[in-house]
């Protein structure tokens, strides 16, 4: 296929399941996109990273009812 690419997005769920850093990272999450971008790296494919794509923690939601609110941003 001749790629030297890959894009991916993060999944802040999976990173801050409860929403906030004060509330907790989950190193798992962490781990699991370090060990992507080093794989893509060793490959030879530069990774692009899309920082949101539709994925919102819950917590997120019900604290502001998700993009309704002016306060999420």
């Amino acid at each position: 296929m001749n790629m030297d690419a890959y894009r991916f997005s993060i999944s802040w769920s999976r990173i801050l399941p409860k929403g906030k850093v004060s509330r907790g990272v989950n190193k798992e999450g962490v781990n699991y996109y370090n060990n992507l971008i080093n794989e893509l790296l060793a490959k030879g494919l530069e990774p692009f990273v899309t920082i949101f794509h539709w994925d919102l923690p819950q917590a997120l939601e019900d604290a502001y009812d998700g993009f309704l609110s002016p306060d999420i941003v």
